[in-house]
């Protein structure tokens, strides 16, 4: 379903700790959310094209009342994230999944990464299969600065940044620059109590 990989992927992420959800479409992975998260629980977000753009989650528990939290969304980005990084959950996606269960993520503020490793207890990240890649780190790293970086850049309007213009990673030192955080999460960290990936058979985000 999600990839030809998909069982390997499974037992290789069930085997690390991690809950494993499938879902065959952004309307799937939305009732599980819902079904997972509680009305009166909050709900802090990463910035994920994938979860704010193909699933609207953000807006879609606001209107169910759950408190939310989100810089995308917010006139004050800073105490968003805080408030985010405090909630019951923390909602996002990865930029590179490994076949043998190991997440990876490049970040420039790093409080997305930050929320993954010691953030709210419960969290939940949103994956389309497009994320998946048949390889190692360096595939991974590879395939985020190539496919996830440059539109980023351009969707962020970051004029000065070479992979912008170009759509190539330059290994750039412009202040702008987003690679500034590359971790790779091997297993939840014993500050998460529950961490749920929802495998997505879609092509979601970048």
């Amino acid at each position: 379903m999600f990839c030809s990989h998909y069982d390997m992927l499974e037992k290789s992420l069930v085997k690390r700790g991690f809950i494993v959800h499938q879902a065959k479409d952004v309307n799937e992975a939305k009732q599980l959310a819902f079904s997972l998260i509680k009305p009166n629980e909050s709900v802090g977000f990463g910035g994920s094209v994938t979860v704010q753009n193909d699933l609207d989650l953000y807006n879609e528990l606001e209107k169910r009342g759950n408190p939310v939290y989100s810089h995308w969304f917010a006139a004050d980005r800073s105490k968003a994230q805080g408030e985010a990084g405090k909630a019951d959950w923390y909602l996002a996606s990865t930029n590179a999944i490994l076949g043998d269960g190991r997440l990876i993520n490049i970040d420039g503020t790093g409080n997305r990464v930050a929320s993954m490793i010691i953030g709210p207890e419960k969290v939940m990240l949103f994956i389309g299969r497009n994320k998946f890649v048949d390889g190692g780190i360096d595939d991974a790293i590879e395939r985020i600065k190539r496919e996830t970086c440059p539109p980023n850049a351009r969707r962020l309007k970051l004029d000065k940044l070479p992979c912008g213009i170009t759509g190539k990673c330059a290994d750039c030192q412009s202040e702008q620059r987003m690679c500034r955080v590359t971790s790779i999460i091997e297993y939840p960290t014993r500050a998460i109590k529950e961490f749920h990936l929802v495998l997505i058979d879609a092509e979601l985000g970048r």
